[in-house]
């Protein structure tokens, strides 16, 4: 499945990948995702390809989270969407180690760090 650029789909990708990465997608998860897929007014098909493509990838999750990543190019999308992983990762109350290291990758790839983010934000505000 093709995904647009900065596209809720994206996010949506991302979002499995993280709740895959321990090879579990426990109940939590899903309703974590499929909460943010109604909110979105994503179409169920939509999101049932996208696991599909998930599931069935031949490539490592790291891989694929590195292809995700490059559809979102917007500053507070991707704030959102970190907070949105972030809380995703909690959600079976087990923050696994290769959730961690997705997160990880994540935050690397956009140069998303606490401090880097507190003076983007004072910047935003002068």
């Amino acid at each position: 499945m093709q995904l647009s650029l900065n596209s809720d789909d994206a996010i949506i990708k991302l979002m499995l990948i993280l709740a895959h990465a321990d090879e579990n997608y426990h109940e939590n998860e899903e309703k974590v995702i499929k909460d943010i897929v109604k909110k979105n007014n994503i179409k169920l098909g939509s999101y049932q390809k996208i696991l599909e493509e998930v599931k069935n990838s031949k490539a490592s999750y790291k891989e694929e989270c590195l292809g995700a990543l490059q559809l979102i190019k917007d500053e507070n999308l991707r704030k959102k969407t970190l907070r949105s992983l972030t809380n995703l990762a909690a959600a079976d109350f087990i923050l696994h180690e290769d959730e961690m290291l997705l997160l990880q990758l994540i935050s690397d790839e956009w140069g998303m760090y606490k401090e880097r983010l507190k003076i983007k934000d004072a910047e935003l505000q002068q």
